[in-house]
C-alpha cells in the first residue's frame, strides 16, 4: 500500500478520520486512484512512499476517534461509549 506524506490537515470524508498535517495517509485502508488524484489536486500531500503493505493497527497513540474508524473498517462492533483501553482489547494479534 502506497502512504502519502501530508502537508496539509484535512478530514477524510472516505473514513471518517482526521489527518494532521505529517501524517501518513492512509491509516488502514488504500484508496481509490480518483480519490488519490483529488487529493493531489487540492494540495493536501507531498510525497508518496512504499508502506509495507500490511493493515496498521492502532495503539495507545492513536484517538479514541481513530480507533473507532479502524474498528468500523476492519468489522469489530464495539459500545460506543467504551474507553480507550477497551477498544484497544479488542483489536487481536
Amino acid at each position: 500500500m502506497k502512504q502519502i506524506k501530508l502537508v496539509q490537515a484535512f478530514n477524510d470524508l472516505e473514513t471518517g478520520l482526521h489527518y494532521n498535517a505529517g501524517d501518513l495517509y492512509p491509516r488502514y485502508l488504500e484508496p481509490t486512484p480518483e480519490r488519490v488524484a483529488f487529493l493531489r489536486e487540492h494540495g493536501v500531500f507531498e510525497e508518496v512512499d512504499e508502506g509495507t503493505g500490511e493493515t496498521e493497527k492502532p495503539t495507545d497513540k492513536n484517538t479514541v476517534d481513530e480507533i473507532k474508524g479502524y474498528l468500523d473498517q476492519v468489522g469489530i462492533e464495539y459500545n460506543k461509549a467504551a474507553k480507550k483501553a477497551d477498544l484497544l482489547d479488542l483489536i487481536t494479534d
